[in-house]
């Protein structure tokens, strides 16, 4: 099985229980016969504890040098101009090692208020503390489902925008001289991140994910009800997925093991990757907001850097140099220091741009690459055969009894689920000539935050429960959390959150027409 060659020992080499009976193994003439009470499962649970120890022991000399950071342990408003030291160091929400048994992930050492302005290289943060169902409902019976899709974690960029990271980095390193202290660096600076693969942040991140999940859902978990796990092709989405079984096994101190059970190749239609090649990417826009505001940003580098040369494009590339080198690292990257909390904000709003016109609401082929998806989970929710004429592959193993599903895939191919259920719609589209207010909203509405929907290790998850009623009448709804923030479902007429399960599959109409022909358009 693939895996990233930079992600941390959480990694399991292979799934240990793919299908492998023990009666697979046959002994050699004159070896001794194999002990009855080695079995598949003594195997897995001492692989599960070794790789969990190392991933212990790979985090704890980081806690043992820095410990619990506090506020003098950031940095104070070194990042940028104006903005309040309580903000920088602002707690995120979320499960916290000792109140639910959760090990977390180790700080990255960036204040909260930049790494949330990173657009969709965001690092995961809940965006609300997880709220149980309401009293009236049960998530806890036999009927009950827990539907799990989650970006894959932070990792280093790919390979081509590398490539063209580096290519920025050395036209600024030309200058003649820097004037500007912040630049300095640069005198011995040399590009040196991987390409595609997860870093260790991002696979301690999922490693917490697998254990977040588990600590919720235990009740639906049993010795014949294990989680059914799928992945998208790409290395990085199957590592992601490997450490979030290794992080829900380790939670339930090793009585329930999942295993990757499905990856689907990239290279086909594929539910969980977006796929459309008449689609629009998204440039049309993000070219206009980048005319607009990386040139004083050129202009004002370069007089830190005079005899240098810069585009427009470059001065993003460096802006993206923040995000990756940080997570990379694992503090805060010296590219950070080179703009200001502003400067951020528009860096953030490309990325706004780029998925509402790439597979958001601002590209019509766009909600269409998230049906397939759709379709598979009102299967899932009914408990019946998939209806779908896209992207889902009927030859796959897709069992529809499960209580607990987790599928692993790319940003784009979320935003595209998102469009297509009707989650974040917007009232009027996203300008590509105007940076919306600091508090994303405007009078109209406007609340498309692409850190907000696909942060890294992003996570939708669709909640099926039984609720009694005002009247007393018990009935089967849906809930949808997006980075544990639950959804209004107003497309459903959702109270508190909540819509009855027959009404929200009738909802998804565009999903269940299979686009209307849509699908036809990205290939005609």
């Amino acid at each position: 099985m693939p895996s990233s060659k930079n992600a941390p020992p959480t990694l399991p080499t292979v799934a240990a229980h793919a299908g492998v009976s023990a009666d697979a193994s046959y002994p050699l003439e004159g070896s001794r016969p194999r002990r009855t009470w080695i079995t598949n499962g003594c195997i897995r649970t001492t692989v599960t504890l070794v790789i969990f120890a190392a991933y212990f022991a790979w985090t704890w000399p980081w806690y043992f040098k820095h410990g619990i950071p506090l506020d003098t342990d950031l940095p104070q408003a070194s990042w940028s101009i104006g903005v309040p030291p309580d903000s920088q160091t602002a707690h995120e929400p979320g499960i916290e090692l000792g109140t639910e048994g959760v090990l977390r992930a180790p700080p990255l050492g960036v204040p909260k208020s930049l790494q949330t302005k990173w657009s969709q290289y965001s690092p995961w943060h809940a965006l609300d503390k997880y709220r149980p169902p309401p009293a009236a409902c049960n998530i806890t019976q036999v009927s009950a489902r827990s539907l799990i899709l989650q970006r894959h974690g932070a990792r280093y960029p790919n390979l081509l925008d590398g490539q063209n990271y580096s290519v920025a980095v050395d036209h600024l390193a030309s200058a003649d001289k820097f004037r500007d202290k912040r630049l300095k660096f640069l005198k011995e600076y040399e590009y040196d991140l991987g390409a595609d693969d997860l870093v260790p942040f991002g696979a301690s991140q999922t490693f917490e994910a697998g254990q977040i999940a588990f600590k919720r859902y235990a009740s639906l978990v049993n010795t014949t009800q294990i989680p059914f796990v799928r992945a998208a092709g790409a290395p990085r989405v199957i590592s992601t997925a490997t450490n979030w079984t290794v992080g829900f096994a380790a939670a339930s101190h090793q009585r329930y093991q999942p295993y990757l059970n499905v990856i689907i190749s990239e290279e086909y239609n594929n539910t969980l990757n977006n796929d459309c090649p008449n689609a629009g990417d998204g440039s049309r826009e993000t070219n206009i907001w980048l005319s607009i505001f990386a040139p004083p940003l050129a202009e004002r580098l370069l007089k830190g850097a005079p005899g240098a040369h810069l585009s427009n494009t470059d001065v993003y590339n460096l802006m993206a140099m923040c995000p990756f080198d940080s997570v990379a690292k694992e503090s805060l990257s010296p590219f950070c220091t080179m703009f200001t909390e502003e400067d951020f904000r528009a860096f953030e709003y490309y990325g706004d741009l780029e998925k509402y016109y790439k597979t958001g609401y601002g590209e019509k082929l766009g909600p269409i690459q998230g049906v397939g998806y759709v379709n598979e989970l009102l299967a899932r929710l009914q408990g019946k055969p998939v209806k779908d004429h896209t992207t889902h592959n009927h030859t796959l193993e897709f069992p529809l009894d499960r209580t607990v599903y987790a599928d692993f895939t790319h940003e784009n191919l979320m935003v595209a689920v998102y469009a297509a259920m009707g989650l974040f719609n917007v009232t009027e589209p996203l300008d590509p000539r105007r940076l919306p207010p600091a508090s994303h909203e405007d009078p109209s509405g406007q609340s498309w935050i692409a850190s907000r929907m696909v942060p890294f290790s992003s996570r939708m998850v669709t909640e099926r429960m039984a609720c009694v009623s005002d009247e007393g009448e018990e009935g089967t709804y849906v809930r949808v959390l997006v980075n544990d923030e639950v959804q209004p479902l107003e497309f459903c007429g959702g109270q508190d959150g909540l819509c009855e399960l027959e009404r929200f599959v009738l909802s998804q109409e565009y999903a269940r027409e299979s686009g209307r022909g849509d699908f036809d358009l990205c290939y005609g």
